[in-house]
């Protein structure tokens, strides 16, 4: 999922600015490293779409992530003085935790594995080969299903056909194509498995991710078509009325986002720039910078976060973003200034608040021994 839908359950439109509870310790309540990194995103000002669009998390973990958040006191709506008690959230609103997985799941003994998924990818693994019997067999935490499904995915990249690979017919319309990716990346996806035993799946797991990924990108990106052979891009029936110039950027970033969380940073960047020069947005020019960085392009990432910027120039998170830009292009007096001057604006975001100080410490103690 790479579209931020209109409303998360439990919480409300997508639309809303939270703000962080005063007082919360996210120490004390044992948060983890994304958890903490998307709650020093959230300063009252952006809506909790930007938030997820922003912070460069898979859309579905970003979401989950709020979710937990929220139940766990951390959030508060817009007009909250104070988040209700955690025991009285409701359970719809519970989020998936990173503790331990439980047991392996392994299939019961003489019991006939399944051999047919609900995607439609035939799991039978007909003469498999000594790495996939060992793979099988290895000591894992997923199950009979799990395992052969990474396999089976693992088959079909050497066919070279994205439909296949997919799961779907030759020629299927957007809406099946669609909504096939979005079952099967959410079957795969390495975020589903975070914290369990994985052996030679962990590996596995992230490449057929990734090349799911690109698979439905080639499908859905007209520029891929070049040179794919007899796969042609699936496009989306024609309107009665013109793409407008903003309708465009906004399926370009959407497009942009697939690649970037599929891996492929470096095509992901060819369609921010695409993006931003037909509607230079905030929240485009953040996630372009943010992939900049990803990319190994600091230069770039400054000349988005400095756009960005411009555009929000209140904004701690848009300042915090071309601080760390700044840093990463070795401009680190130019990071030291934006910092300063980003502590100087309020805030009611603690944890944020605690991340200036922490950035702005150790631009300092590089500038002292450079």
């Amino acid at each position: 999922m790479s579209t931020v839908p209109a409303e998360i359950a439990g919480i409300g439109p997508t639309s809303l600015k939270l703000r962080v509870s005063p007082g919360f310790d996210p120490l004390k309540a044992a948060v983890g490293p994304d958890e903490y990194f998307l709650l020093s995103r959230i300063d009252g000002n952006q809506t909790i779409r930007s938030v997820l669009l922003d912070s460069g998390l898979p859309i579905e973990r970003g979401i989950a992530i709020v979710t937990r958040l929220r139940s766990i006191g951390a959030l508060l709506l817009p007009g909250e003085s104070a988040a209700p008690a955690p025991a009285s959230m409701p359970s719809s609103m519970a989020a998936p935790r990173t503790a331990p997985a439980p047991p392996p799941r392994a299939a019961a003994q003489g019991t006939k594995p399944t051999t047919q998924h609900s995607l439609g990818h035939d799991l039978r693994l007909a003469n498999p080969t000594p790495e996939e019997v060992a793979a099988l067999a290895e000591d894992s935490e997923l199950d009979d299903t799990e395992r052969r499904m990474i396999l089976t995915l693992e088959r079909l990249l050497a066919k070279n056909d994205p439909y296949m690979l997919i799961g779907v017919s030759q020629g299927a319309d957007a809406k099946t194509l669609k909504r096939a990716y979005f079952l099967l990346s959410k079957e795969i996806h390495p975020d589903r498995y975070y914290g369990m035993k994985l052996g030679s799946f962990a590996a596995r797991t992230s490449r057929v991710f990734e090349e799911v990924s690109r698979a439905y990108a080639r499908l859905t990106s007209p520029a891929s078509t070049r040179g794919s052979g007899s796969h042609q891009a699936v496009r989306v029936p024609t309107q009665d009325q013109p793409q407008t110039p903003q309708a465009y950027a906004a399926e370009l970033f959407d497009r942009a986002c697939q690649l970037e969380v599929g891996g492929d940073a470096l095509n992901a960047m060819k369609l921010f720039a695409a993006c931003v020069r037909m509607d230079p947005q905030i929240k485009y020019l953040r996630r372009a910078t943010s992939c900049a960085l990803a990319a190994g392009q600091p230069r770039t990432a400054v000349e988005y976060a400095q756009k960005a910027y411009l555009l929000a120039p209140n904004d701690v998170s848009s300042a915090r973003l071309l601080a760390t830009a700044f840093r990463h292009a070795g401009k680190l007096s130019e990071a030291e200034e934006v910092l300063v001057m980003a502590m100087a604006l309020k805030s009611e975001n603690d944890v944020l608040t605690a991340e200036l100080r922490h950035d702005l410490a150790e631009v300092r103690r590089m500038l002292a021994n450079p």
